[in-house]
């Protein structure tokens, strides 16, 4: 290390220490170097209404991907793209709130999107049993896609779990835990990773000695509908960092949380820690619960650690276009630069904008993409 890049870590470590409020952690990397970008939505639910509007009459069929229409370049540009899906794919009958059960049709719009990784472990997956589980499963990997955190046996596990994936030389391990199932028992043979710190450390373990660069936690904590984190999660995310955790990717509160850069002092390291980022497509309605946020994160190539973070805020539409119920997800900030590009009645507008400030407001840590 050069003495430039010395004095580079010293400013940018300095500069983004959690009590310092920063618009803008986001800084230029010493040498310009390939980046490897990642790109995490938050929670994928089902209401019945999404699926009564995904319907097309011409050709009786569902067909889902006008809801991602804003957002499709975005996540095509990462090189992968991941989404906690919160609902079963169990097939008919297909079911809203409590037991979810989506049609597949929503799993191949997410695909068509641009989504790489679907993550599993969270208190839906087992929504119709073991028979949803195993079916998702069989769905996601039939897409040629990747699941991580719910598998149909241990061999599945032992096998697939860190899921690795390399790109370009860059080695990642995801890990992907659950607070609970609902109270649902996890029958044999399936597996679901539920929290336990012994297990937690042997999973880092592993990643180690799989020579992973960079270690990814997904995790579905906390309280739902709360703005902050509360204690669990900080003594959780502290627990992670501590034992060599890279990046720490929250869901399951349905609204968006704080985001934290605790120190690894053993890497001399800034890690993210987004506690919450909230729901990607729901049909829920209220305050707060209207939007969510895809985290950014570039990787550094060449010395394989996070050298950039951002967020774009997510709103999702519902309502009616062209006397039609519509579930649109509008980047704000775009949104703001030019509304003439999202036909939405006007009044939609207001909370497009209240939605904006808020994450603004709150999130004043993070740089807003493109903004």
């Amino acid at each position: 290390m050069n003495k430039f890049e010395s004095l580079f870590l010293i400013i940018f470590l300095w500069s983004c220490t959690p009590n310092t409020p920063r618009e803008n952690i986001k800084k230029p990397e010493p040498v310009q170097s390939e980046s490897v970008t990642l790109i995490f939505a938050g929670d994928v639910m089902h209401h019945m209404p999404q699926m009564y509007a995904a319907y097309v009459p011409e050709t009786n069929l569902l067909d889902y991907t006008p809801c991602f229409q804003y957002i499709k370049t975005t996540v095509q540009k990462a090189d992968l793209a991941f989404c906690n899906l919160e609902t079963s794919l169990g097939g008919k009958p297909f079911s809203g709130y409590p037991r979810f059960s989506a049609p597949d049709e929503l799993l191949y719009a997410l695909k068509e999107t641009g989504f790489d990784v679907i993550q599993m472990a969270n208190n839906h997956v087992l929504d119709r049993g073991s028979r949803g589980l195993e079916r998702a499963i069989e769905l996601i990997r039939n897409e040629g896609m990747r699941h991580v955190g719910a598998y149909i046996n241990q061999d599945q596990h032992d096998t697939h779990y860190p899921l690795m994936i390399d790109i370009k030389g860059i080695k990642i391990a995801v890990l992907n835990v659950t607070y609970g199932t609902n109270g649902l028992i996890v029958k044999k043979p399936n597996v679901v990773n539920v929290f336990d710190s012994l297990q937690v450390l042997s999973d880092i373990r592993k990643a180690r000695e799989l020579l992973a660069d960079i270690i990814i936690m997904l995790a579905h904590w906390g309280y739902e509908y709360h703005l902050y984190s509360n204690a669990d999660q900080d003594e959780i995310a502290g627990f992670c960092v501590g034992h060599g955790v890279d990046l720490i990717i929250g869901s399951h509160p349905h609204v968006v949380q704080n985001v934290r850069f605790i120190e690894n002092k053993e890497k001399g390291r800034l890690v993210p820690v987004f506690y919450s980022l909230g729901n990607f497509i729901s049909n829920q309605t209220d305050i707060y619960r209207n939007g969510g946020l895809l985290a950014h994160i570039k990787i550094n190539k060449d010395k394989k650690y996070i050298s950039a973070v951002s967020i774009t805020p997510l709103y999702v539409f519902k309502g009616s276009v062209n006397h039609k119920r519509q579930y649109y997800l509008i980047p704000s900030n775009d949104f703001l630069k030019n509304t003439a590009n999202y036909p939405i009645p006007s009044a939609d507008s207001v909370s497009v904008v209240q939605f904006h400030n808020d994450i603004k407001r709150r999130l004043k840590n993070v740089m807003i993409e493109n903004e």
